[in-house]
């Protein structure tokens, strides 16, 4: 049920199953060695926050080029609505420098960026290339 077949992530993907574990991911690693998953707390869903969290990400050591971040519905038309000169979810990927992928099972409590190969359906391959926005409330 993606959006189009160029979708960068299985649209058979239960979002709301990924982004919960996800979320507890790094609380269950137990050493500073595990690989986790980045996880900020973000205020609102505004273009900062999207850039705080991929300044996160890539300072983990991500290849930038290889992120995409997914929002829910809610959460990109929050974006479209708040940025005065964007539009759409297309002029939304070209202020971020991201492919955005759109899903409407995703919480919109919860903004990821993550490496499409980092994730199997709700498996995490690679907790490394995943980050992780937590939103607060957001007026």
């Amino acid at each position: 049920m993606g959006s189009s077949s160029d979708t960068p992530i299985d649209g058979a993907t239960d979002f709301e199953e990924l982004a919960a574990r996800l979320r507890t991911q790094s609380d269950n690693a137990p050493g500073s060695d595990t690989e986790r998953v980045t996880i900020r707390s973000l205020e609102g869903v505004t273009s900062d926050a999207m850039a705080e969290l991929l300044e996160a990400e890539e300072s983990e050591g991500t290849a930038p080029g290889d992120l995409v971040f997914v929002l829910s519905r809610a959460n990109a038309e929050l974006l479209v609505e708040r940025e005065f000169d964007i539009d759409d979810v297309d002029e939304l990927e070209d202020a971020l420098g991201r492919t955005v992928q759109v899903e409407d099972e995703m919480p919109d409590d919860t903004i990821l960026l993550l490496d499409p190969d980092a994730v199997d359906a709700e498996e995490i391959r690679d907790p490394d290339a995943i980050a992780c926005g937590i939103v607060g409330t957001d007026d």
